[in-house]
């Protein structure tokens, strides 16, 4: 059988590997855009060639200049109207006037629950569009690789612990 301190230390360095070659490149790979290939040169149309001036017409006579009219006296203002008499005294009312009532102060009552958790803060940080990918872009962060990767790895010595143990 083997020595379990070497199996150990086998062990230690499949784990070490499993971890090394998963992860992640520290840049992640970016896709090159297709090349845009430019639209064809637009020939220019051709000159329009401008319509014969058209001849003004001939110039129209002025109109006879007429005499003003006479001016006639400003109408005269009517006298101020007078206002009408006020009652001498109001008829008595059929219903008596309500009594002004109090407003009774209202115990504060205790704050309702929010239905949505509260605003993050002006200091919290945003995500920026360069950090997380749009749902048009690819995730290539290699993240599902990194553990999949990290899992056989120990799975396989593990198996390798129980079999030469």
């Amino acid at each position: 059988m083997m020595d379990p301190q070497a199996l150990l230390c086998f062990t230690f360095i499949c784990i070490a590997f499993a971890g090394a070659g998963a992860q992640s490149p520290s840049t992640p790979p970016t896709a090159t855009p297709p090349p845009v290939s430019a639209p064809p040169p637009v020939s220019a149309p051709p000159p329009v060639s401008a319509p014969p001036p058209v001849s003004a017409p001939p110039p129209a006579t002025p109109p006879p200049v007429s005499s003003p009219p006479p001016t006639s006296p400003p109408p005269a203002s009517p006298p101020p109207a007078t206002p009408p008499p006020a009652p001498l005294a109001s008829p008595p009312a059929a219903v008596p006037a309500p009594a002004p009532s109090k407003k009774k102060s209202k115990a504060a009552s205790a704050p309702s629950p929010l239905s949505s958790p509260p605003a993050p803060s002006a200091e919290a940080p945003v995500p920026t569009s360069s950090d997380s990918p749009t749902p048009s872009q690819n995730d290539n962060s290699g993240a599902e690789e990194t553990t999949v990767g990290r899992m056989a790895m120990i799975g396989m010595g593990y198996v390798f612990m129980m079999v030469l143990g």
